[in-house]
């Protein structure tokens, strides 16, 4: 089952016209910070809710209005559903996932005032998903449908998390109900990503168009940014660079130095083997939302310039943030720089436990062929491409998997993957060409 497509495909063009009738950003309001010496109400969870944001944005002044709501009214579940939800802007805003633990708390705080109130399960729902706890946000948002079956955060929730523990059915039901009943801009670029899945671009430009004129915010301007950069996603998947490149820099006129745009920019970059361009966005997203991926890439980046010390920096910082908040992509680093191969397929095993999908199986298949496990590699990496997914380094891994197991159909692959976006990672193409360049094959066999 598929999110249906409801508007003709779009072109670069048409994602940029749209931009042009974007509101402007206003202008940050500063605010004096909180200095109500008050003992917070609900406890540890009210203490959490109700901490001082540190910053003077827009949305720290909401924020506090909220808590000063809170304070004066504790036993009213709405008034700390109203501070986790700023805390959530905070969060998106920021870039900052560390800001979710207050949004546990708000939650906390209201099911405490009310319990069984649905406004703070959709808060509880989101802090789960945040923390990876996937099994039990879908636990939480079915459990928000059976009470209230067109909520939006419900079936939104209920679709991510089902989409995380690998089952896209239940993804694409969930956020097809949603599309049907509370069409926006979440629903239709939650849609977009499934479509995209599927192998079908056409139908996710159509869709995330749709959630670009669905309504933005300038007074909310994060879920423009990140829309933005899901459009910007599919050009950069077709080898668009050019499209990419521009669609990036529209959600930055949305956040300026939003960490996924500027990552997205270094991409572009150094597809075209312009590394010196993609170091400091890098950098500059790092300060902001210290991923492992973006220190992968800047590692990538790095050596481009043949500055091997700073790359290697770079690659044992993916190696500590990975171990500490990111063991999918932390395997993935390691299986494509062809190392520490136990310990990929170790942190696979344990990230498959509660959390399945596409991307964990090409991770493992990757790790299990860099292991020598070819059989067990082609049977992942058949899994992962079983929607027909057109990302580049899951053809060529599935196209190199396919060849160990003395499979000729796996050179098509790789040509198509090479085919469909030449720079889509600069270890994985460099070794797709090898594998490509006449006599490869003959080595391989007689070795």
């Amino acid at each position: 089952m598929m999110p249906k497509v409801r508007r003709p495909p779009f072109v670069c063009a048409a994602v940029l016209a749209l931009a042009a009738c974007r509101q402007p950003h206003p202008a940050a309001v500063a605010v004096a910070p909180a200095a109500d010496p008050t003992p917070s109400p609900g406890g540890e969870a009210g203490a959490l809710c109700l901490a001082e944001p540190g910053g003077t944005p827009l949305v720290d002044r909401a924020l506090r209005d909220a808590q000063r709501a809170a304070r004066a009214l504790p036993r009213n579940a709405d008034t700390w559903v109203a501070s986790g939800r700023q805390w959530v802007r905070k969060a998106r805003l920021a870039a900052d996932p560390g800001f979710y633990v207050h949004v546990a708390a708000c939650a906390e705080a209201a099911l405490e005032a009310q319990p069984g109130f649905l406004p703070a399960l959709e808060l509880r729902s989101l802090a789960l998903m945040n923390d990876h706890r996937f099994a039990e946000a879908r636990e939480v948002s079915k459990a928000i449908v059976e009470q209230e079956p067109l909520d939006a955060i419900g079936l939104g929730t209920l679709s991510d998390a089902s989409l995380e523990l690998g089952d896209f059915d239940a993804a694409a039901q969930a956020a097809q109900k949603l599309l049907d009943t509370r069409p926006g801009m979440a629903a239709y670029s939650r849609a977009s990503y499934l479509r995209w899945l599927q192998g079908d671009a056409k139908g996710a430009k159509a869709l995330v168009l749709q959630a670009l004129r669905a309504g933005r915010d300038a007074r909310d301007p994060e879920p423009a940014a990140w829309t933005f950069v899901q459009a910007a996603q599919i050009f950069w998947h077709e080898a668009d660079y050019d499209g990419a490149e521009a669609v990036y820099a529209e959600a930055l006129k949305w956040v300026p130095d939003y960490p996924q745009a500027l990552v997205g920019r270094a991409r572009v970059a150094l597809a075209r083997r312009q590394p010196e361009r993609a170091v400091p966005w890098l950098e500059s997203a790092w300060r902001r939302q210290p991923l492992p991926e973006t220190a992968w890439l800047l590692g990538d980046a790095r050596t481009m310039l043949g500055d091997a010390a700073r790359a290697r920096a770079a690659y044992e910082q993916v190696v500590r943030s990975g171990r500490k908040s990111d063991r999918l992509t932390l395997a993935l680093f390691y299986a494509t720089k062809d190392r520490d191969h136990d310990e990929a397929l170790q942190l696979l095993e344990e990230e498959r436990r509660g959390r399945g999908g596409p991307y964990v199986d090409d991770a493992q298949a990757w790790a299990l062929y860099r292991a020598g496990r070819i059989g067990e590699a082609q049977q992942a990496s058949e899994r992962a491409l079983r929607l027909g997914t057109r990302d580049a380094r899951l053809l060529y891994h599935g196209g190199a998997i396919r060849l160990a197991a003395h499979d000729p159909s796996g050179r098509v692959l790789i040509e198509r993957a090479l085919a469909l976006n030449p720079g889509f990672d600069s270890t994985g193409a460099a070794e797709a060409r090898e594998l490509l360049a006449p006599g490869a094959q003959q080595a391989r066999s007689a070795s």
